[in-house]
């Protein structure tokens, strides 16, 4: 296969770049990427791979739900969810409604509707959908929810508000919602379902828009849903979907559209992280973008992240944009405090052999914040390497006592199902819902010793059966020479972009001699960061301050060759992920 036809190869007649391209090739084998046909598509800048929407459960019903609500013009209100998720598919659905009702004629009216995270939680409920409702609703389709409100979906029945689900969370056989559903993790009457079930509930959404614009048969609109796949691609990094199958099309698209500024809301908010736009990458968006749009729902009003995206007025997006960010930094203080108190928790829950007591751990701190409570849980998982439930209180204390109930949020470690494990004590929740990496729940604040107990013995059953349940694989995909180290092979690595889970940054292990590490120095205000030299190769261990290095033998460095560049000079460094002996 000519690499050079996919853009690999920089300079053909340099043998050191095609040791680098011979370095690409072999990680793609790696990594099961076969063939010609799937490595032109993988590594393509114009992907083709997206699967036919019909194909998803449901969307048959659901865009016959659609067209008969716009022609009959109806008011729909679109429910969506307080993350980054949730919001980017509100918008994009009613941003493409919007369209649809004109071509249709029917004078639908598309509104939205953001649940408060600390005032009503996830999902549908009953007030919101009865505040609908009383507003002059006469549908509502949800985004990114509804696969276990089965209760809430009947109730909008009752009151007169016709319902359709578009969800991706792992839905409950024992609680389905009797109404239209589409979710990519479902499965049709004889057993089929969707080729790719890990996409987002925005990309969900998006799929709907597709097929409802495939039974318009007005290709005008297909401009309109190709403009929205920004929109997808912040959602799908944000929600953490796996970067492989049709989600590397919706990223790669998308961060094309955000490099050139297509969407003023969040080109705005590019310059207030401080992202370059044109140079905008699936990490300025997990690290930058993303967290700025979660900080409302965790801190303000996530339905004003919607309306960022809605709005034409650049004065009110600069205005929402700043908002933003002030929501984060004060997300940051609060998350900060918050994980320092869950710390001293698990620390004091030791036992003196440095075992917890539990391996499932649910941390109940006193400055709990339900807003900050999910990305806590998840910094501890990475800290313990264990699975971890904060907890929160909710709902009103009788006379200052004791709270009701409790909110939890949670984040697996390893292979860990948590939502298998959650479901099996689902007597024990007034609310659960999530998928296999992350969940939350609402219990009893009287039920949660038993809670504790019963994730702790089932945890310790699961273990005993598959020892390696918890642990992160993470594992060198291939062995290099120090030698092959090299501009030439950073560059050729970055055709593997975009990275996130599902397609993390390439891990080469390399071997030096211990006597050849040199200029060990700390970095950082705490000095938790290293920089040292390995057989002449600069190297940076972000984290690796407590690193102990062999004073003999062969030391192994497993991590990415990248390119820093600074005052307008590119060097090769090694970003280290574990040092060893060997």
């Amino acid at each position: 296969m000519a690499w050079v036809e996919y853009g690999i190869a920089r300079h053909t007649g340099n043998l050191l770049n095609l040791q680098a391209d011979e370095i690409v090739k072999k990680i793609l084998t790696v990594r099961g990427i076969l063939g010609d046909e799937a490595v032109r598509e993988f590594l393509s800048d114009r992907p083709k791979l997206a699967h036919d929407p019909q194909l998803l459960p449901g969307m048959e019903a659901g865009v016959d739900f659609l067209i008969a609500a716009l022609m009959a013009g109806k008011r729909i209100c679109v429910y969506g969810d307080y993350d980054v998720d949730g919001v980017c598919g509100t918008a994009l659905l009613v941003l493409f409604l919007r369209h649809a009702a004109n071509v249709y004629g029917g004078g639908s009216a598309i509104s939205f509707y953001i649940p408060s995270r600390i005032e009503e939680g996830y999902g549908l409920n009953k007030a919101a959908l009865r505040a609908i409702k009383d507003e002059g609703g006469d549908a509502v389709v949800t985004v990114d929810c509804g696969s276990v409100s089965a209760e809430e979906a009947a109730y909008a029945r009752e009151i007169g508000l016709d319902i359709l689900i578009t969800d991706h969370h792992a839905p409950d056989p024992a609680n389905l919602p009797d109404c239209a559903c589409i979710n990519p993790k479902l499965r049709t009457a004889d057993g089929g379902g969707y080729p790719f079930e890990k996409i987002c509930g925005a990309a969900v959404a998006f799929k709907l828009c597709g097929a409802l614009q495939g039974r318009m048969g007005d290709r005008g609109k297909r401009a309109v849903l190709h403009g929205l796949v920004d929109l997808v691609c912040v959602a799908t990094i944000s929600d953490v979907m796996p970067l492989i199958d049709e989600n590397r099309t919706f990223v790669k698209y998308g961060l094309s559209l955000l490099r050139k500024g297509s969407r003023p809301a969040l080109k705005a908010l590019a310059s207030v992280a401080g992202i370059k736009a044109g140079s905008l990458t699936s990490r300025d968006v997990a690290f930058g973008l993303a967290p700025r749009i979660n900080a409302l729902g965790r801190i303000g009003d996530a339905s004003l992240g919607v309306e960022f995206f809605l709005a034409e007025d650049e004065e009110r997006i600069c205005q929402i944009a700043l908002l933003m960010d002030a929501c984060n930094i004060e997300r940051r203080q609060i998350q900060d405090a918050c994980f320092d108190e869950c710390m001293s928790l698990f620390e004091a829950d030791q036992k003196p052999a440095g075992n917890p007591q539990s391996l499932f751990l649910l941390l109940k701190p006193k400055n709990a914040h339900e807003g900050v409570s999910g990305i806590v849980a998840g910094k501890v998982r990475e800290e313990t390497g264990l699975p971890c439930a904060v907890l929160a209180a909710s709902g009103d204390r009788a006379g200052g006592g004791p709270p009701a109930f409790l909110k939890g949020s949670v984040r697996s470690a390893g292979r860990l199902d948590v939502i298998a494990l959650l479901r099996r004590h689902a007597g024990i929740f007034e609310r659960l819902g999530g998928h296999a990496a992350a969940a939350g729940f609402l219990i009893k604040a009287e039920n949660e010793a038993a809670l504790r107990e019963a994730l702790s013995r089932d945890l310790a059953e699961l273990l005993d059966s598959e020892p390696n349940l918890l642990a992160e694989e993470e594992g060198a995909e291939l062995e290099i020479e120090a030698a092959d180290i090299s501009p030439a092979l950073a560059d050729a690595a970055l055709a593997l972009a975009p990275f996130g889970n599902g397609n993390q940054k390439p891990l080469l292990l390399f071997r030096v001699r211990a006597d050849a590490i040199a200029g060990i120095r700390f970095m950082g205000a705490e000095r938790r960061h290293l920089r040292f030299k390995a057989a002449g190769i600069p190297c940076v261990f972000f984290g690796g301050a407590k690193t102990v290095f062999p004073g003999t033998g062969l030391v192994g460095i497993v991590g990415c060759p990248e390119i820093n560049e600074w005052n307008g000079s590119r060097n090769i460094q090694f970003a280290v992920r574990h040092v060893f002996a060997v």
